[in-house]
């Protein structure tokens, strides 16, 4: 069993968009905003920062995302799975950004390194972790913390997520699931 699967068995309730907490919502759904000019570069999009300013966020916060996510285009060592906004499901890479952050939040800085050395090499890491915590610090600020998925449940109703002895990055560098 691959590292992921065992990371997204920690947190079934996750993988679904609807599943997910306001603050969750919102970076999932800014990450699928900025994503999409980059599918449809003809197409005209929704501006992606506007989610981020109605929910209170700073300036700081958005251009903390877009330093983020053009770090990750740039360096990414395999394709992401990233959803379109209207996509039910939750893409895996989505919930590792969503832990990031989390972790980020949580203070532990290496921890949220480890899980984006799935994504970059240990260079690009260094690089990404300081727009990471910039992003994670804005929206704990603006009253949006992330909740941590094998602790405790948000949703009523649903049962609490099983222990998860750590982080951990995938091993699977393969397949890409675009929809």
């Amino acid at each position: 069993m691959s590292s992921m699967q065992s990371h997204r068995r920690a947190a079934p309730f996750r993988e679904r968009f609807q599943d997910l907490c306001s603050a969750e919502m919102l970076v999932v759904s800014v990450l699928r905003l900025w994503a999409e000019p980059l599918r449809e570069p003809e197409r005209q999009h929704p501006h992606w920062q506007d989610g981020m300013t109605a929910a209170g966020l700073s300036n700081d916060a958005a251009v903390a995302f877009d330093t983020l996510m053009r770090i990750v285009l740039a360096a990414t060592t395999r394709p992401l799975d990233l959803h379109r906004p209207p996509c039910p499901a939750l893409g895996t890479d989505e919930a590792l950004l969503l832990d990031m952050v989390r972790l980020a939040q949580q203070g532990l800085h290496g921890e949220a390194g480890v899980l984006m050395n799935d994504w970059l090499s240990l260079t690009a890491v260094r690089m990404a972790m300081a727009p990471l915590c910039v992003l994670a610090a804005a929206l704990a600020r603006a009253g949006l913390t992330l909740p941590d998925p094998t602790k405790t449940s948000h949703m009523p109703g649903r049962p609490v997520a099983g222990h998860m002895d750590g982080p951990r990055p995938t091993a699977d560098r393969g397949a890409t699931l675009l929809h």
